[in-house]
């Protein structure tokens, strides 16, 4: 039995079907930076399992406003309050690929629609701790509407500090 047990994971390594800790999983990331950043979209690949948006950060500070972003009940319910007490602003002129959760849980959260080139992007987000310019971001929000990206409370990320 143990033998036939064995085979059969063998084989499933050997086909991909075991399970595997994706790039984009929270671990990945450093959740203790979180950072600020808004502009215009300026690509978007709108595909499972995680849509992509490249976003022209056009803004190097935090906003007079920046706090009273539209935050979903539900992100606040994760703890999102200890991550807006430590946001940085992103530096201006930067490319950030964001990192966004799935299509479905999208549409579930309240996204408005698909984002387009063009469109405007506010986002708290978290660094890649191995892509330079790639970040997951925590809240976006498009046309106005706050849509969380976290269906969890934060792991530790790839840094070891604590998170945001």
């Amino acid at each position: 039995m143990k033998i036939r047990i064995l085979a059969m994971l063998f084989g499933a390594a050997l086909s991909g079907a075991l399970p595997v800790e994706a790039h984009h999983g929270w671990g990945y990331y450093d959740t203790a930076r979180p950072i600020y950043l808004s502009g215009r979209v300026t690509s978007v690949s709108w595909r499972n399992p995680h849509p992509e948006i490249t976003v022209e950060n056009e803004t190097g500070a935090l906003p007079s406003t920046w706090d009273a972003l539209p935050v979903p009940e539900e992100l606040a319910e994760l703890g999102f309050e200890a991550t807006l007490r430590r946001v940085q602003p992103a530096a201006p002129a930067e490319r950030w690929t964001l990192d966004l959760a799935p299509i479905n849980r999208l549409e579930a959260w309240g996204m408005p629609r698909e984002p387009k080139a063009g469109d405007v992007i506010t986002a708290i987000a978290f660094p890649s701790c191995s892509e330079e310019g790639v970040a997951r971001p925590a809240l976006i929000v498009l046309d106005g509407v706050g849509v969380r990206q976290q269906s969890v409370a934060l792991p530790a990320g790839c840094s070891g500090d604590p998170r945001g």
